[in-house]
Parts: C-alpha cells; sequence; structure tokens
C-alpha cells in the first residue's frame, strides 16, 4: 500500500460490505462526502497515508459519523411530532395565532381536528425506466466484470468465451485480463513498445520471446540514471527501466513506464509473465496503434503478419486516407493520435471471435 487514502478510495474499500453498500445508497454520494469534509479526519488534518491502520481507522469514523447523520433526521422528526401536538392542544383551547400559524406549518388547519396531516397521493414508480440498465449491472466492464476506474462501462459477455492471449505495444487488455480473474498471461502489460521495434519483435516473434529482458544499469547514462532509462527514441533519461531484448535483428527496448521498484523487478514480472504465455498464434489477439514513432510503412508491415490471424490496428484520422478501409483497421475519432492502450479498450473491447 502506497500513497495518500482519499475519499474515493475509502468509499470504495467500504462499498465491498454488503451492509455498507445499503448505508451509502440511503446517504448518498453527496451526503458521504458531506460527512467525511466535515469528519476528524478534515478537521484535525488527520495524516492520510494509505495504510492498514489509517484504513480501520478511517472506515471507523466515517461509520460514526454516517450514524450520527441517520440519528439527525429521527430527533428532528420527534421534535417536530411534539411540536405540532402542543399547538394543537393550545389551538383546541386558545385559538392563539401563534399555534395557529405552527399548526399550519405542520400540514394542519386551524381547527383542532386537522392536527393530523393530510396523507399523500400514492404514485405509482415503475421498478425501472424503460431500456435502463438493471442497477447492479451498471458498475460491470465490456466482459460483464465488476469495473474500475480504467476498465470499461459496457456489458458484453461473449468476449470472455475465447480466452485470448494478448500481444499489445501497450496497456490494452488488462481490463480484460481482470475480467477473467486470472495473473497475467502474457508480458505486455505495465509497458510499451516503440512502433520500430515492436514490428520487429512481432516479425521476429518466436526468437525474440525466447529471450531474457538485460538491465541497462550495468553502464548507466548519468548519476541520475537510476533504473537504465536509456533511449535511442528519446533524449531524456527515463525514470522508469528500460529493458533491452538483444535478437539478431537489433535490440528492442521494453519501456516499463508502470515499474518504478527496480530493473530486477521489471525482468522478473516479464519473465514470469512469458512462461504463462501460451505461443499458439492462432489464440493470440495482436493489437498495434498509431502511437509511438508509427508509420504508414510499419502499418503496412503490421496488417502483412500472415502468423498472426487475429490482429487489430487502432489508427487516428490522419492515416484514414492511406490506411482506412483496409481489413483490420480500425480508424478512431482522434485527430492525431490514437489514445493510451486503457483507453482504446474502453472504446474498443477485446472481441469476442
Amino acid at each position: 500500500m502506497s500513497g495518500i487514502l482519499t475519499f474515493t478510495k475509502l468509499i470504495s474499500l467500504m462499498e465491498k460490505s454488503d451492509k455498507n453498500k445499503k448505508l451509502f445508497k440511503e446517504i448518498g454520494r453527496e451526503g458521504l462526502l458531506n460527512i467525511f469534509k466535515e469528519s476528524a479526519i478534515v478537521k484535525k488534518k488527520m495524516n492520510a497515508k494509505d495504510t492498514p491502520e489509517n484504513r480501520t481507522k478511517f472506515q471507523k469514523i466515517m461509520l460514526k459519523g454516517i450514524a450520527r447523520k441517520r440519528k439527525k433526521p429521527k430527533k428532528e422528526k420527534k421534535a417536530k411530532e411534539s411540536k405540532c401536538s402542543a399547538a394543537g392542544k393550545s389551538l383546541s383551547k386558545t385559538q392563539s395565532s401563534s399555534a395557529g400559524k405552527i399548526l399550519s406549518q405542520c400540514g394542519g388547519g386551524s381547527s383542532s381536528s386537522s392536527t393530523t396531516t393530510k396523507s399523500k397521493e400514492k404514485v405509482k414508480v415503475p421498478d425501472k425506466a424503460k431500456g435502463a440498465i438493471p442497477q447492479k449491472e451498471k458498475n460491470k466492464t465490456a466482459y460483464g466484470k465488476e469495473a474500475d476506474k480504467a476498465e470499461p462501462d459496457k456489458v458484453a459477455k461473449a468476449s470472455l468465451k475465447r480466452d485470448w492471449t494478448i500481444v499489445s505495444d501497450n496497456c490494452y487488455g488488462v481490463a480484460y485480463m481482470k475480467a477473467l480473474n486470472k495473473p497475467y498471461e502474457s508480458p505486455f502489460f505495465s509497458m510499451f513498445i516503440y512502433a520500430p521495434d515492436y514490428l520487429t519483435l512481432l516479425e521476429n516473434f518466436d526468437e525474440y520471446m525466447k529471450l531474457t529482458p538485460v538491465s541497462q544499469l550495468d553502464q548507466p547514462t548519468s548519476q541520475t540514471d537510476k533504473f537504465g532509462g536509456k533511449s535511442k527514441y528519446r533524449k531524456v533519461i527515463s525514470k522508469y527501466p528500460v529493458l533491452l531484448l538483444k535478437g539478431s535483428k537489433g535490440d528492442v527496448e521494453i519501456h516499463f513506464a508502470h515499474e518504478k521498484q527496480s530493473p530486477q523487478e521489471a525482468i522478473r514480472k516479464w519473465t514470469s509473465r512469458t512462461k504463462r504465455m501460451n505461443m499458439n498464434k492462432n489464440d493470440m489477439f495482436v493489437k498495434m496503434d498509431s502511437r509511438d514513432k508509427f508509420t504508414v510503412e510499419l502499418g503496412k508491415r503490421f496488417l502483412a503478419l500472415k502468423q498472426f490471424p487475429h490482429k487489430r490496428l487502432f489508427v487516428s484520422e490522419k492515416y484514414k486516407s492511406s490506411l482506412g478501409g483496409m481489413k483490420d483497421v480500425v480508424v478512431m475519432d482522434y485527430k492525431t493520435q490514437t489514445p493510451i492502450g486503457t483507453k482504446t479498450e474502453k472504446l474498443f473491447p477485446v472481441p469476442s471471435r
């Protein structure tokens, strides 16, 4: 655990309890936020680091605040009923104007018989609007599982019937693997590969996937290079590991942009995930997009990869005239550059076949 225990993170943590879910539905998101703002967490400016201790402590504080909020309306209702009852008795004896005014606010008239409020007309409310997604389905991914911030919010389970091995130039397929509830069965997550290197890897796939990536830390480029982050595509040293697959067609750079621990940890993840990989190319869904030094020539080379029967090239409108309309090409509604992999997956989930 690391970082700050934010309101959103705290509520997500508490929502794992069915009992809390019912409470939250009753209070509402805005009410929960007000309780959080009025709590000791904010007012006393408590240390909000995401630790096991704070998780327990903050949940208790929030539950106490919710309990207080639920009692308050009951107390107010009881006080109002008492006030109205007293006003009714006073009015029946004295016909005082102040008692009549109070009674009118309670919903009664000018006589003692009007101390009881009129029953509200009952309006039949349908269980759900026509065509609405059932509440339990709203927070599902494109693959029919519970969603988080980075996952799609559509409902279509068919793609899970085909257990794909994901091969991608960036983080496309993360939500798919979470929906399958499996460890990553491919190393192409939490990293990205520049388009020229990606084509080198795909065109010589069997060779390069047998290689163990190596760190560049043995020969650091400067004192500030803590991860071995040198790249032939960038002048600036990256603040994350850039591993190398040293094959016969040249070095392929693997940019572990989300790995901030060490090159050794990045190597461990690539190696362990590769061992779990199904190497049957008929079971692979291979994705590429028009980012990171992409060119039309590289796109055409990708589309010509006959060894991968299931592939998809996502391009921006910039390439519509040169690549649009070709088989396995999707032109996205972006002018110059397609979005990151997780965003692309949200718009175009892994297909069912």
